[in-house]
């Protein structure tokens, strides 16, 4: 039993994630986090107001994580180079946090000021990316979405179980990045 002064956000959080590996995101209730933990449920209400509240912090926890990730890879790095390892440990992050990744497509939907913000990080990590190529604003932004989309629709894909067939994956993903980075330099 996790004794009650043990009992952190930070334990709850990865117990939530591991429990959402198995169970899948939306099975995930505080008595079956409880349950895992060996701990009676209400005392998750000492750190969590409700599930809502569970779910926008594991989401900033692995905003947090993935910007991290990110900027510490990114060092050294402009133009192709960074564009790369942007989409590789992007797609990479995703993989290994496969569950937990449909909770950065609730982001937009929460009120929270500090997601959003971390939201806004990872946004602002792209923008220094492309910052090599791009100096317009508005193209800028219209860059940014089309990387975001063609590597969630990448990982989205790949997760619902598509690209069956015998074309290499890597491939694919090489093909793809290749293509967003050559759309760079057209105007």
């Amino acid at each position: 039993m996790v004794q009650r002064r043990n009992l952190t956000k930070e334990k709850i959080i990865q117990v939530a994630f591991s429990l959402a590996d198995e169970i899948g995101l939306n099975q995930v209730t505080f008595p079956k986090i409880a349950e895992k933990m060996d701990i009676k449920y209400p005392s998750l209400y000492n750190h969590f107001t409700n599930m809502d509240d569970l779910k926008i912090e594991m989401t900033m926890y692995l905003l947090k994580e993935l910007n991290l990730k990110l900027m510490k890879k990114l060092i050294g790095k402009s133009g192709e180079d960074a564009i790369r390892e942007f989409a590789y440990v992007y797609r990479e992050f995703a993989f290994e946090n496969k569950t937990a990744y449909g909770l950065f497509m609730n982001i937009p939907s929460t009120q929270d000021q500090e997601a959003y913000s971390l939201a806004k990080e990872t946004t602002a990590i792209i923008h220094q990316v492309l910052d090599f190529y791009i100096k317009d604003e508005m193209h800028m932004i219209h860059k940014s979405r089309a990387l975001r989309s063609v590597l969630h629709g990448f990982i989205s894909l790949y997760s619902f179980g598509y690209f069956q067939n015998e074309a290499n994956l890597e491939d694919s993903f090489q093909l793809m990045i290749d293509d967003f980075i050559f759309s760079l330099s057209r105007k």
